[in-house]
């Protein structure tokens, strides 16, 4: 009986003590987020790969996460992200947040950039009973693969004029291989063309004083 009762009370101290540090543990994280600022971002492009709490870095330093992902009502194209940041996140009017990918993995997180020294901080610019809305922009990859098909159209146009010229080189191969006179006689031809509109030339030269006199001038 004595052992019995001992193992109950060295169970019930355990119990006890993993409740009171989980309580702590709540607490401690509730009193060091309790002075995080809400901001929304919204985004024109998929957001694919991000979920939430996942980290909002500003500049690559972990300054928040992500709290919650919806449709923007207003227009469904858009895609409406809250985050809550820390306090002293120096997000101003200028700060821009953009969707970055991690390394090959397919891990999507929030990028914060900018906010010049003199720009106001976007808390004090919002007004009050609103909440801080962060201007988004369009990552690289977007950017990239928008650009891909100009880039591919531009390539075909570079292929089909190689292709063209190519074509010709090798007209003019296959004629030269079966008649090796033109080479010859395709020089022949320019020179006298150009002996021809050398002499009219000088006939024409000639000519001009012959009239003068006829005129008496």
């Amino acid at each position: 009986m004595e052992t019995d009762r001992h193992y109950f009370f060295e169970g019930l101290f355990i119990i006890v003590l993993s409740v009171g540090e989980a309580l702590a543990f709540v607490w401690l994280s509730g009193s060091h987020h309790r002075d995080d600022v809400l901001y929304r971002i919204h985004f024109s492009e998929s957001v694919s790969g991000l979920s939430l709490g996942d980290p909002v870095k500003f500049r690559g330093v972990d300054i928040g996460t992500v709290k919650a992902m919806s449709l923007d009502l207003a227009d469904p194209r858009r895609v409406e992200v809250d985050v809550a940041l820390r306090k002293d996140a120096p997000v101003k009017t200028d700060t821009k947040a953009s969707l970055k990918l991690k390394g090959i993995t397919g891990v999507v997180f929030i990028e914060l950039d900018g906010g010049s020294t003199g720009a106001k901080t976007l808390v004090a610019m919002t007004p009050e009973g609103q909440i801080p809305e962060i201007p988004s922009e369009k990552s690289t990859l977007t950017t990239l693969v928008e650009a891909l098909p100009k880039a591919v159209e531009r390539f075909l146009a570079i292929e089909n004029q190689t292709r063209k010229v190519l074509a010709d080189v090798g007209a003019t191969t296959s004629e030269i291989k079966e008649n090796p006179s033109r080479l010859i006689f395709g020089s022949k031809s320019k020179t006298t063309t150009a002996s021809n509109e050398k002499g009219n030339s000088g006939v024409r030269q000639k000519a001009t004083p012959k009239r003068q006199d006829e005129t008496g001038q």
